[in-house]
């Protein structure tokens, strides 16, 4: 038994056992870094070749550097051949990997057109992603595109008469990979969110809840037994510890608190609030939708509602209140409604502390 179907056998006991899974197996790895490498050094001499050497060829070392280049690209055609015939076994993988790269869905559109924002707004949350997110997927096709025409031209530029121009090509596409070359080196190194995968590519294991968060499909799929143990996204739960705001609050959407809030300043309500904890107002309040509160408020400046409030929990008022809206259960409005606002029950009216 290969190493590869070692892997894949114990892939379940050791998922069971500790927090990792099997990402890829070592044929996926050997392909990958059989590609990577090569084309890496590829990438840079030509670099030093267009950017030191095209504008004085006469600098020492250019022999070096060029001779480099042309191995690396014998290497880039050779390497990922011979590690496909070395892992025949695992052909099945390799295509469907292609298959799964080449097969795109509306979710892989939304992932593409929320990447930018979630990067910088972490309430967005991401669609669900197969085995490979969009941003891989399309890498994947222009690396599977293009490695074909890098070799035919490679060699094209060695013969005299159809030099220039495959070297026009050539260049064309290291140009148009460029962003996707650093966009694949940040993402797998720097970016704190996706550089936990990085060990896929050298151990084979990730973090199973990274992989759960990340690549769901491909998760549940793979690891049916699994799906039940990863955690719900945290990030969208609602806040757990006390709020302290210091300067005037407006809010556009419905906000749900869970925890005592204390507000230093104005606050303008503009969407309906529900605070399940005590709420400390030390400022004037204006409130124009329905507001429910299920703890003690304390209110120590006027207080002006444009819509029904209804509060679940004693209030005490240190400054006047002006309520604009009829109470349609005790059909009492304005001033005959006052006396009642600071009663829990709402049978007594409030003492005068003066």
């Amino acid at each position: 038994m290969s190493e590869g179907d070692s892997h894949a056998a114990t892939t379940d006991a050791d998922a069971r056992e500790t927090t990792e899974i099997l990402r890829f197996r070592l044929s996926e790895r050997h392909l990958h870094w059989a590609i990577a490498v090569p084309f890496l050094i590829c990438y840079a001499t030509a670099v030093v070749l267009v950017t030191i050497y095209n504008p004085d060829p006469t600098r020492p070392f250019r022999a070096v550097f060029s001779w480099i280049h042309r191995l690396s690209g014998v290497a880039l055609c050779a390497a990922p051949i011979l590690t496909l015939l070395r892992h025949r076994h695992d052909m099945s993988v390799h295509l469907g990997n292609t298959r799964v790269a080449w097969r795109w869905r509306f979710d892989d559109i939304r992932w593409l057109l929320l990447m930018g924002p979630a990067t910088v707004d972490k309430r967005i949350a991401l669609p669900h992603q197969e085995k490979f997110n969009a941003a891989e997927k399309i890498n994947f096709m222009v690396l599977t595109a293009t490695w074909p025409l890098y070799i035919v031209t490679g060699i094209l530029i060695w013969m005299p008469g159809v030099a220039y121009l495959s070297w026009l090509v050539h260049l064309s596409m290291a140009a148009a990979a460029t962003p996707l070359i650093a966009g694949h080196i940040f993402m797998a190194t720097v970016n704190p969110d996706t550089r936990v995968g990085l060990s896929g590519m050298i151990t084979g294991y990730v973090d199973r809840h990274w992989a759960h968060h990340h690549y769901r499909h491909w998760f549940d799929e793979t690891f049916p037994h699994l799906a039940h143990t990863a955690p719900t996204d945290v990030t969208k739960t609602p806040p757990l510890e006390p709020v302290a705001v210091l300067g005037p609050v407006a809010v556009l959407e419905p906000v749900a608190a869970f925890e005592p809030v204390a507000v230093l300043g104005p606050v303008a309500a503009l969407g309906p609030v529900a605070v399940l904890g005590p709420v400390a107002v030390l400022g004037p309040v204006a409130v124009l939708e329905p507001v429910s509160v299920l703890g003690p408020v304390a209110v120590l400046e006027p207080v002006a509602a444009f819509e029904p409030v209804a509060v679940l929990e004693p209030v005490a008022a240190f400054e006047p209140e002006t309520i604009e809206m009829e109470d349609e259960s005790s059909g009492l409005s304005g001033p005959e409604l006052q006396p009642f606002l600071g009663s829990p029950s709402g049978n007594e009216p409030v003492q005068d502390a003066a």
